[in-house]
């Protein structure tokens, strides 16, 4: 009798468990609902099924999607489909006992992404959307997105800003957060992220894209990296209001290692790096001058560093294997002047602002000159000196000149013959001024000067040219002629190499028509 009466006990509060169970069950699914229905006018939320487990505390939703318009437009901004969201191991007690949310992990899975970026909606306005306080506290221990693709549209023409493929990214140890010093409502420790095919309109010229990128905590890695400008070289300069450089630009690889990055107020303030590795560098720029000059003011890279918005320590980046064409078109009915530098191998140390007493910038450099002539360049410079200095120097081997010519006549209208058999150059300089100490090794030198129509000599100006140029180094007691240059000024609207071309014309020039002694 005793047995059967704990039968009907155990019975009876199994069924009034069940009972208990299915009623939560379908109160929970009734709250959801309700929630669901009484979201804002502007968002709406449709999903084909949910379920709730709740012993686990576990809940799926399959195939929901997301479009959210904007309050005052009522344009949509953004739709997401996703496969599937999934939440598990929901923690009841803490959310008793502490009203805190805890939640094991989220999972968003093949989420597709449209988004419509409105320029005319003010930042603050997203700023106070994600500034606001969460109502609760929670903490995520995973988050992850499987398999997102993102498309990124411009409202005002339906231009593509931003998009990606297979999207897998992974946020551990989320904390929410009222801090003010992150937009964002949480913190996280660890981030994982992998995705494919990224495009990104860089500004209204050029767009970036990425085959494939591999970030984790310590080390990032970039496959297929492509900087290209959207016009034709020719069309480039129909738009443009003052010259403007045409890129081509596309690197094979881009490794990063022991690297750490910090934020503040969601912006970086600190990125540093052991090594940056760059292979197969492949750039081809291009300017028209005949497009009106850019006379805004251009910085040495010296001050370019110590001037950056965020800190930056980088030990050393390598460029391997690299290959650069720069092309200047200078006369409407000639084509553009060519310069080119193969094999080129490069390493640059100690790339820092964040060192009061840093040591100099290296930057070490092995090229091929117009394909054949081998370039050593040795250049340093202290990121902390507010003076700039620097000091570039360059051994030069066998040229023959005419291949500088399809540089030269072009732009020039003067055709070069002869070599320059060997060819040593210090510059030091700062970001007014310079000297180059040039010593070159020479033969048969000859400055051909182009009739108007670039193919026939000008006899009488090329003769007289060439009476104040030494045709030859030879009858100097080492075989080298020396230049006395005193100073040379800057073109503050100029770069720096063209700073480092001024200076070797300047050299090339003393040497060839001054007395070529060497100067004590």
């Amino acid at each position: 009798m005793k047995r059967k009466k704990i039968g009907l006990i155990f019975i009876v509060v199994f069924v009034l468990a069940l009972i208990g169970l299915f009623t939560v069950k379908y109160l929970v699914d009734n709250k959801f609902e309700t929630y669901v229905n009484n979201l804002p006018s502007h968002i709406n939320l449709q999903y084909d099924d949910a379920d709730f487990d709740i012993i686990y505390g576990n809940m799926t939703l399959e195939n929901p999607s997301i479009t959210i318009k904007g309050q005052v437009t009522d344009e949509i901004n953004a739709q997401i489909a996703f496969k599937s969201i999934k939440i598990k191991d929901f923690g009841y007690w803490d959310f008793y006992r502490n009203d805190n949310i805890d939640l094991e992990l989220v999972q968003l899975s093949q989420p597709k992404i449209t988004y419509y970026h409105n320029k005319k909606v003010e930042g603050k306005s997203y700023d106070s959307f994600l500034n606001s306080e969460p109502n609760k506290t929670f903490t995520i221990k995973t988050f992850k997105i499987d398999q997102a693709e993102i498309e990124v549209f411009d409202v005002q023409n339906d231009s593509l800003l931003f998009s990606t493929e297979n999207l897998n990214l992974q946020l551990s140890s989320i904390v929410s957060s009222a801090s003010r010093a992150s937009k964002l409502p949480f913190t996280f420790e660890d981030v994982l992220i992998a995705s494919e095919k990224i495009k990104y309109r860089l500004n209204e010229f050029d767009d970036l894209f990425i085959e494939s990128i591999e970030i984790n905590p310590t080390d990032s890695k970039f496959l297929g990296l492509e900087l290209k400008t959207k016009y034709l070289k020719e069309e480039l300069s129909k738009h443009l209001k003052t010259e403007r450089d045409h890129f081509d630009l596309s690197i094979a690889s881009v490794e990063i290692k022991n690297q750490n990055l910090e934020f503040k107020n969601d912006a970086p303030v600190l990125f540093n790096a052991n090594n940056v590795i760059i292979d197969a560098l492949n750039l081809d720029v291009y300017r028209d001058k005949l497009v009106n000059d850019d006379l805004k003011h251009k910085s040495l890279y010296s001050k370019m560093l110590r001037e950056l918005s965020f800190g930056l320590d980088l030990s050393e980046v390598v460029v391997k294997n690299g290959q650069i064409t720069y092309e200047e078109k200078v006369k409407a009915d000639k084509k553009a002047g060519k310069l080119e530098f193969s094999n080129l191998e490069a390493s640059i140390k100690n790339v820092s602002n964040m060192k009061e007493d840093a040591e100099e910038t290296t930057i070490s450099i092995s090229s091929n000159f117009m394909k054949a002539t081998p370039l050593k360049v040795d250049w340093n410079f202290n990121v902390n000196d507010v003076n700039d200095r620097f000091i570039f120097k360059a051994d030069l081997g066998l040229l023959k000149v005419e291949h500088l010519n399809q540089f030269m006549q072009p732009n020039l209208n003067i055709k070069l013959e002869g070599e320059l058999i060997k060819t040593y150059f210090t510059i030091d300089g700062n970001a007014n001024t310079s000297t180059i100490d040039l010593k070159t090794d020479y033969n048969q030198f000859d400055i051909v000067m182009l009739q108007d129509n670039g193919r026939e000599k000008n006899k009488l100006l090329s003769g007289l040219i060439n009476l104040f140029v030494s045709k030859s180094s030879k009858d100097e007691t080492d075989n080298f002629r020396y230049s006395d240059t005193k100073t040379v000024e800057r073109d503050k609207t100029k770069s720096v190499f063209n700073f480092v071309w001024k200076n070797t014309q300047a050299g090339l020039l003393s040497a060839m028509v001054g007395d070529g002694k060497k100067k004590n």
